[in-house]
């Protein structure tokens, strides 16, 4: 069995195969550590091994083939590629095929900066030893991937997906199809009029590198694109908790007049004869008194118009509210952040409350009470597990801030800001947001910094 093709291969251009292997696997064990992941333990450990190991075996076998078939092979080991990320990320197939392309185009840059280096030294220096190949590709391979993680990690969020579309994934595609062709096509003939007669392996080096570049580019403005979305998102947030709250006051202004006009509706109830008409004054005043009992005193009138409104809507929702809060607290806190703050916390409490079938569990507890230097706001609610994505395997699971919850909601695009709406209260002031997840209950814990 000829192993040359794998180690030393004849041709001096040609890249060994196990070497190959090696930037394939690098290249996928990038976006590893840079996409969100299945998992975190001795699971991943197998994961890359196994991945590993496969794309090593596969340019073996195809360092074996006849040179017909490189271009399946190349296809067969982009395929690879691609199971190994699939198999490893948490990850949607549009999504993976666009991660696929940079992680092809970014081993195919580093092999060939290897190989043109090694060249450099074998005509220059008149050193052809296999350690010597083997230092430069440690040293190449080493640089080339450290920098391009550096750079890339901060154009893709480790904590949602892409939700490439068709066109953006074609597009990616044809531009990594297209760099892959014209920087190797010098090897296959040098009659065309994009071939090199010369220096095919400076022009291939060059090639990749562009077309490393323009994917880098692409997705950097699709990255900034999303962030800039995201935060009109917030922005609409903050201004639909803060038009609520108005709302609420004109409604609060509204009940009190009715309960002035409570005397008139006895005088009328004394006075009627009709049982019907008397029935439907007699559940309008019902309707008052219940909503009369809702109002909160916290001491913070702002706080006390968000409680009273989320109040009544658990109420219709079978929710039992318990709140222990010392409003006096947040008089250093502005009108809207108190808006968005408890009107996010409720929110999201009361959507996942309201999905628990026994209702003797649809229960929400809200305090806020001050340790130290440190406003603490602390809601905790029953939840289903489905709406964390809670493994079989784990009993409690925290969450930062770069990997909050996902929504329950079908779109996460446009769903899912109300924690990070709450976070950036939190930052705001000088504190942190905590959220975690315990034997069906969710937490999340604020701290804002008492400036008082």
């Amino acid at each position: 069995m000829d192993l040359t093709a794998f180690l030393d291969p004849v041709k001096l251009q040609d890249t060994p195969r196990l070497f190959t292997a090696i930037a394939e696997w690098l290249a996928v064990f990038v976006y590893f550590n840079i996409y969100k992941r299945r998992h975190h333990d001795y699971i991943f450990v197998v994961q890359c091994v196994f991945t590993c190991i496969m794309l090593v075996l596969f340019q073996f076998v195809a360092g074996l083939l006849p040179l017909s078939l490189w271009i399946p092979t190349m296809i067969g080991a982009v395929l690879l590629m691609y199971l190994s990320l699939y198999l490893v990320l948490d990850i949607k197939p549009l999504d993976c095929g666009v991660i696929t392309t940079h992680a092809f185009v970014l081993a195919e840059f580093a092999a060939s900066l290897y190989k043109q280096l090694y060249v450099w030294l074998v005509y220059f220096m008149g050193q052809k030893q296999i350690m010597d190949s083997v230092m430069i590709m440690l040293v190449v391979y080493t640089l080339t991937y450290l920098i391009y993680f550096n750079f890339e990690r901060g154009n893709i969020a480790p904590d949602r997906n892409l939700n490439i579309s068709r066109k953006e994934l074609i597009s990616v595609v044809l531009t990594g199809v297209g760099a892959f062709i014209m920087s190797n096509i010098s090897f296959i003939s040098i009659r065309t009029p994009f071939s090199a007669s010369e220096n095919m392996l400076y022009v291939r080096t060059l090639v990749d590198f562009g077309g490393m570049l323009m994917l880098m580019t692409q997705m950097g403005r699709r990255n900034e694109l999303t962030l800039k979305n995201e935060s009109n998102e917030i922005n609409q947030l903050f201004q639909k908790q803060y038009e609520q709250y108005k709302l609420a006051v004109d409604n609060s202004e509204a009940l009190r007049k009715e309960m002035h006009d409570m005397k008139h509706y006895v005088m009328a109830l004394k006075n009627e004869d009709d049982p019907a008409r008397r029935a439907e004054v007699l559940e309008d005043m019902e309707q008052a008194l219940a909503i009369q009992e809702s109002f909160m005193n916290t001491g913070n009138k702002v706080l006390d118009v968000i409680l009273t409104t989320k109040s009544l809507q658990c109420q219709k929702k079978n929710i039992t509210l318990n709140a222990m809060v010392d409003g006096d607290l947040l008089s250093g806190i502005h009108v809207k952040d108190i808006c968005s703050l408890f009107g996010n916390i409720l929110d999201n409490a009361i959507e996942a409350t309201q999905q628990i079938e026994d209702a003797e569990k649809r229960l929400i507890t809200l305090s806020v009470r001050k340790r130290n230097q440190f406003i603490i706001v602390e809601c905790e609610n029953c939840s289903d597990a489905s709406n964390v994505r809670f493994r079989s395997d784990q009993r409690r699971r925290i969450f930062r801030s770069n990997n909050l919850p996902k929504t329950s909601k079908g779109d996460n695009v446009k769903h899912g800001f109300g924690l990070k709406s709450i976070n950036q209260v939190a930052e705001k002031y000088g504190g942190a947001m905590h959220c975690s997840y315990e034997s069906g209950w969710f937490k999340v814990k604020v701290l804002l910094s008492n400036k008082k």
